[in-house]
């Protein structure tokens, strides 16, 4: 299977799209479903204070974060692909997330693995963040 940059790029926007409407909106469960389906079932990720955290944690922290942060947009930007092959993307990308209190920006490292059965075609399996300084 080959994914063409676009679709890629695609992929990465509307997943934190699916986050931004969850975390920013009441009533938004269609979001986090889409959001935590695209997630591979042994999906991880490091977060920017260098925690691991596996699927399950992370979808369990998620379901009680609804709204939580109101009016959340996030931006997508700098988009480069370190590496795709039919069977895997790596993307690395600047998230800026726009809270009411000021803008929070961090690089993001993900690995994508091609699956027919997703959105895209891509699933994703790992993402490790590292906060920008201000």
């Amino acid at each position: 299977m080959s994914t063409d940059y676009d679709t890629i790029v695609d992929e990465i926007r509307t997943l934190h799209n699916d986050l931004a409407l969850w975390l920013g909106t009441a009533g938004a469960t269609a979001a986090l479903d889409r959001f935590l389906t695209q997630q591979h079932p042994d999906f991880s990720m490091v977060t920017q204070t260098g925690m691991v955290v596996a699927r399950e944690p992370l979808a369990a922290g998620l379901q009680g974060a609804g709204n939580s942060t109101p009016g959340l947009t996030i931006d997508i930007l700098d988009i480069e692909i370190l590496h795709h092959s039919p069977d895997s993307t790596v993307a690395r990308f600047k998230e800026v997330h726009h809270h009411p209190s000021g803008p929070r920006a961090r690089l993001t490292t993900a690995l994508l693995l091609a699956d027919p059965e997703a959105r895209n075609g891509l699933r994703w399996r790992t993402v490790h963040e590292t906060a920008v300084a201000r």
